[in-house]
């Protein structure tokens, strides 16, 4: 329909295959019945002259028997709304087919279409034909205007005006002399006083983050909690000292099982088993980057190995332990106990640097190996702790 309160003729289809194309307020065949779509009477039909243009539209749109043939054998009914332009010389532009399932069969098909009965349903063909010519347009129209303004702002001519405009207006309202304020210092010493006092507001700030974020700290741990991590941290060590006596004496061997960073993995693994730094994926990652970071910065440092060695051994000391923590915050497995193990290979003594790459693997991986088998033993005998959280 038209804009402006004109309807349309509308189609309807029975079962049964048969289809009448009459204007909106005629009597329609339906599924052998009479059904009137009154309420949308003759006196709105203004924007069609000649029944037959309708007609001609329709063929021109190809609406013919395949159509109602396939429409009948899938649905109950079908209203047709024709949607014509408001501008061009040929206004029919669309048809909009309501279909009705076979489901919603007689009667309350004949209800539902019967205007004296659903009301409703008049309405929203009467919005439908007013509103949907004028979103057509909008939509015409809209393509048009993106077009437009999009080569308006791309337009590299309409760019320069912009920006000589902008120019000519600085320059007018001497802006350009007059930016420098009379207030800037002149002489060296109130330069540099005026520097300092520029960075008071950082250094404020700063300190102000001395004072804490007044978050509440962990409570104490009760008697229980108390005594099985002590029973597990024992557990812990007699496992690995008694591994070091048997290598060290029993075996006469070089070898050690000890390291200095392993009393805190045990302290961690059993006395915080919850936190993400007890965790088997931190302790064996974490330490298999402290370990190979420690022996590769030997490299730099030893004068056994001749002319790679470019570093002093103070800075190597510094220089590693920080290499490796960067890497393990990098990879997403920070574990504080490594940057130990990196630090003990470092400033070890000759039994130590004697291993050479093997102490990555032991004493490094293996302990840690152990570390992580005695928290999966003996944090998981106790009901109120569970271990691990992650792998």
């Amino acid at each position: 329909s038209a804009s402006r309160g004109v309807e349309s003729p509308v189609g309807m289809m029975s079962p049964t295959g048969h289809q009448q194309m009459s204007p909106m307020g005629h009597n329609m065949n339906l599924s052998g019945e009479s059904g009137s779509l009154g309420g949308l009477g003759a006196e709105s039909i203004r924007g069609l002259e000649r029944e037959e243009e309708l007609g001609a539209d329709l063929a021109r749109l190809r609406v013919g028997e395949a159509h109602r043939i396939a429409a009948a054998r899938l649905f109950h009914s079908s209203v047709a709304i024709p949607i014509w332009d408001m501008i061009r010389p040929h206004p029919l532009v669309a048809v909009i087919v309501l279909y009705t399932p076979l489901e919603y069969g007689n009667p309350w098909v004949h209800e539902y279409l019967d205007p004296r009965r659903n009301p409703k349903m008049i309405t929203f063909l009467k919005e439908m034909t007013q509103s949907m010519p004028l979103a057509i347009r909008w939509m015409n129209v809209n393509d048009g205007w993106s077009a437009n303004v999009t080569q308006f702002v791309q337009d590299p001519r309409i760019k320069a005006r912009r920006m000589w405009r902008v120019v000519r207006i600085v320059v007018c309202t001497g802006w350009i002399r007059n930016c420098k304020s009379d207030n800037t210092p002149k002489t060296v010493p109130a330069k540099v006083w005026a520097a300092i006092m520029s960075t008071v507001p950082f250094w404020k700030s700063y300190f102000e983050k001395w004072k804490g974020q007044h978050l509440t700290p962990p409570p104490s741990g009760d008697l229980r909690h108390t005594m099985q991590t002590f029973v597990c941290s024992l557990g812990a060590f007699l496992l690995l000292s008694g591994l070091h006596h048997y290598v060290e004496n029993d075996l006469s061997t070089d070898y050690i099982v000890l390291l200095g960073s392993f009393a805190a993995i045990i302290t961690l693994i059993h006395g915080a088993p919850n936190s993400p730094y007890s965790q088997p994926r931190m302790v064996m990652a974490g330490h298999l980057i402290g370990a190979v970071i420690g022996v590769s910065f030997d490299y730099l440092t030893n004068p056994a190995f001749g002319d790679a060695a470019i570093l002093p051994l103070w800075v190597a000391v510094a220089l590693a332990p920080s290499v490796a923590t960067a890497i393990m915050a990098f990879t997403g497995s920070t574990h504080p106990p490594a940057a130990a193990c990196c630090l003990i290979y470092m400033i070890g003594g000759e039994r130590i640097k004697s291993l050479g790459w093997l102490y990555v693997v032991f004493p490094t991986l293996l302990s840690c190996a152990l570390l992580v088998f005695c928290g999966l033993l003996q944090n998981n005998i106790f009901p109120n702790r569970k271990y691990p959280l992650f792998w």
